[in-house]
């Protein structure tokens, strides 16, 4: 499946495992989990348990925790190593995570990684 992961629109493209934002020279490889976290954030999958589920469907959930936290920790380090801005991914305190949807509204806009940017989710 993961090299059948294909998502694009206005800002940004998702092939197998590289993402690009569009426009810019802003491209990143990405883990084969850290590839389907963004796709199934992309797909407006953004419950912890539904995550869960999405990227390790064979494991026990119950013990799921620890690596979804890691998940999300490395996604995060990876993307931001790679010119991605640090609040990319947002944490819905009690349910999830989510994309930054003030980045989504930069379309032909260059931003600034450190700035701090209104944490609106991303909602396709």
């Amino acid at each position: 499946m993961l090299n059948n992961i294909f998502f694009e629109n206005d800002t940004l493209l998702l092939k197998s495992r590289v993402l690009k934002i569009k426009g810019q020279n802003t491209v990143v490889a990405l883990s084969k989990n850290q590839a389907l976290l963004v796709y199934c954030l992309m797909n407006k999958i953004n419950e912890k348990t539904l995550l869960i589920e999405c990227i390790w469907p064979k494991e026990n959930h119950d013990l799921m925790d620890a690596r979804y936290n890691q998940l999300i920790f490395k996604t995060r380090r990876t993307l931001y190593k790679n010119g991605f801005p640090s609040d990319f991914i947002l944490t819905l305190k009690g349910y999830g995570i989510c994309l930054n949807g003030d980045f989504f509204d930069m379309k032909e806009k260059k931003y600034d990684r450190h700035a701090n940017l209104r944490t609106e989710c991303f909602i396709l």
